[in-house]
């Protein structure tokens, strides 16, 4: 009888701890119509640098972890990948939207 009162408390157990295992890591906005108007070359090259450190740190903190092991025995890793790639697929879209407004406005890749 212990038993089967154990198994289903065990899987509760797992199923809420791996709800807490995904990781999350933010998105990045589209460029909007105001920021493409009122953008300084300046301002761009910022802004690149700052989505470039976005993507440094999914890229970091996306490296195998114990809440991994969690993910994996939830959800096989699978919300992981899910949750990094939609990251890193913001991230680019910004960043080619700032590069474009970057070239629109003929400003400078390197700055000095």
């Amino acid at each position: 009888m212990k038993h089967i009162v154990i198994l289903p408390t065990f899987i509760l157990a797992l199923v809420s701890i791996q709800g807490c295992a995904t990781k999350t890591y933010g998105r990045q906005g589209i460029l909007t119509s105001y920021e493409k108007e009122s953008m300084t070359c300046r301002e761009v090259n910022l802004e690149m640098a700052k989505v470039s450190g976005f993507i440094d740190h999914v890229n970091k903190e996306s490296e195998f972890s114990g809440r991994d092991v969690l993910a994996i025995l939830g959800d096989f890793g699978i919300g992981n990948n899910m949750e990094k790639s939609a990251a890193l697929e913001s991230a680019n879209k910004r960043i080619e939207q700032l590069r474009d407004q970057r070239d629109a406005k003929k400003c400078n890749a390197n700055p000095a």
